[in-house]
């Protein structure tokens, strides 16, 4: 055991393995903080900054291996490039961590300041370019929800610092030779205080409302690996959807929802298409609001943004991937998607690359970026079509919930990734989002898993992963706003402060 504690690599291959491990689907969330115990020891054995990232770099890859291997189910070399990128940046705070625990502060205030560190680290991968927040240490947590209801309170980036303390004052008791019964204490109090919190906190959550709303899910199945699903135009889906909708719907229904490519025909906000007065003609006859996921061809009249492009009437417009609102009396509505797929769905730092000549940059840079959030009606009840990969940040579902929303609803294509982790991690982190705007959630997927999750993060109801079915679901709808809704990044502002903290210790000392 010995030889293993003083080994560089097979401690950071191990806890790679560890890391990835700690992901639904598998069980075992807290394994994470073992991982970490290893991986801080890397650092500490490496003679240098340097050599620490050098040494912890395969862990890095090996998590998000075994975490997001399916992202090369949708493109191999995209795949591959997202996960030897993002290991390489999660060395950047690894290194900072190091320093905390080279410096001769207790060990209390290394556990502050290093899962500070990487707890900023987490906060800003949230808003830049390249952000992938899918393996925030918080997520793999998303499985015990039982253990992390105060993120009401501090949103999910406290799940973060708080395995991450645990496992700096572990990797403090088992260094020192003095003060280990303190430190010991220290780590029972940090590891069991936020849980009883959590028990305490969870026995007050109500999950059941004054009001309800009937909802129908649709989950169509369709073939994202074939063109139009493998139908012989754009309309025959379409009509498919329409018809195991039309089987759900009952005297009660109130909306109707979709998934991110319900509709494959195109749509756009110059003029009503064909798909367009076939859906207003459906909620009409239903007289029912129909909420769906497409590609939506979006026309501008000024304000052109950095790339678009013109068609051959010399008309300037991007398509976005969207939410869209039919509704009975002829109104539409549209939410254009806020955070996109790097390099999946939209080319980086676009108003960089753009200043670089003989690049024909709107054929390339993907779906268009939207920039505001907007909710959709069911009646009375508000509430966005969060798409896909939004709902991996909290501050977009946050801003549906400012909006007034009483729900959250989903709408995803899942189908990229096969039946690989990916659609069940996505299922999974949805449940932090419930947690933090304790508001229930509902999930329209192509291929699954849709259902519903309630406010306290429960899972009410989930689909098989690829069957075709439409559902009703009654959703409980709520009103008050959460801590968190409230005051937002507040706890991911505070982690930056402390990180800062950190340059000024290590320069004094």
């Amino acid at each position: 055991m010995k030889s293993v504690w003083n080994n560089k690599w097979i401690l950071s291959f191990l806890s790679g393995i560890l890391l990835g491990l700690g992901y639904a689907p598998f069980p075992f969330p807290f394994i994470t903080i073992i991982a970490w115990v290893f991986l801080l020891r890397v650092a500490v054995l490496s003679e240098s900054s340097k050599a620490a990232a050098y040494f912890t770099y395969p862990a890095f890859v090996i998590w998000n291996i075994v975490g997001t291997y399916w992202l090369m189910m949708a493109t191999v070399g995209g795949g591959i490039a997202a996960i030897l990128a993002n290991s390489a940046i999660m060395t950047i705070p690894l290194v900072i961590m190091r320093k905390v625990l080279q410096s001769d502060v207790s060990a209390f205030m290394k556990a502050i300041l290093a899962a500070a560190a990487w707890t900023s680290y987490e906060f800003l991968h949230l808003y830049w370019d390249l952000a992938w927040p899918w393996l925030a240490i918080a997520n793999a947590f998303s499985t015990t929800t039982w253990a992390v209801q105060y993120i009401e309170f501090t949103g999910y980036l406290s799940i973060t610092f708080w395995a991450l303390a645990v496992s700096v004052l572990i990797f403090e008791a088992i260094q020192k030779s003095t003060n280990t019964k303190k430190i010991w204490v220290q780590t029972g109090l940090t590891f069991f205080i936020p849980i009883l919190a959590s028990l305490a906190i969870l026995q007050t959550v109500k999950t059941q409302s004054d009001e309800t709303i009937h909802a129908v899910i649709a989950q169509p199945n369709f073939d994202s690996y074939l063109h139009l699903a493998g139908y012989n135009n754009a309309f025959e889906p379409l009509v498919e959807i329409a018809s195991i909708t039309n089987e759900a719907i009952t005297e009660n229904t109130d909306v109707i929802i979709w998934p991110e490519n319900a509709i494959m025909g195109r749509v756009n906000n110059l003029r009503p298409t064909t798909y367009h007065h076939y859906l207003n003609d459906r909620a009409s006859d239903w007289e029912i609001p129909i909420i769906s996921g497409a590609a939506f061809y979006y026309y501008y009249d000024d304000n052109l943004p950095v790339v678009y492009r013109t068609d051959s009437f010399g008309r300037n417009f991007n398509f976005y991937n969207s939410g869209l609102g039919f509704y009975p009396d002829g109104s539409f509505e549209y939410y254009k998607k806020n955070k996109l797929v790097p390099m999946v769905e939209r080319l980086p730092f676009l108003p960089l690359l753009v200043n670089i000549p003989w690049v024909d940059w709107p054929r390339h840079s993907g779906y268009g970026l939207g920039t505001e959030m907007h909710v959709f009606r069911a009646g009375n009840v508000l509430f966005p079509a969060v798409v896909c990969y939004d709902s991996v940040f909290p501050a977009v579902v946050r801003e549906g919930v400012l909006l007034g929303a009483g729900f959250i609803s989903v709408i995803t294509n899942d189908g990229w990734w096969g039946d690989t982790s990916g659609h069940i991690q996505h299922y999974e982190f949805a449940r932090l989002r419930a947690i933090e705007t304790r508001r229930t959630v509902v999930r329209s997927a192509n291929n699954g898993i849709s259902g519903m999750i309630l406010a306290d993060g429960t899972p009410a109801y989930r689909t098989e992963y690829w069957t075709q079915t439409a559902f009703e679901l009654e959703i409980p709808v709520f009103h008050h706003q959460t801590f968190y809704v409230r005051y937002g990044e507040w706890f991911g502002i505070l982690m930056l402060v402390l990180t800062g903290l950190i340059f000024f210790i290590v320069r004094q000392r």
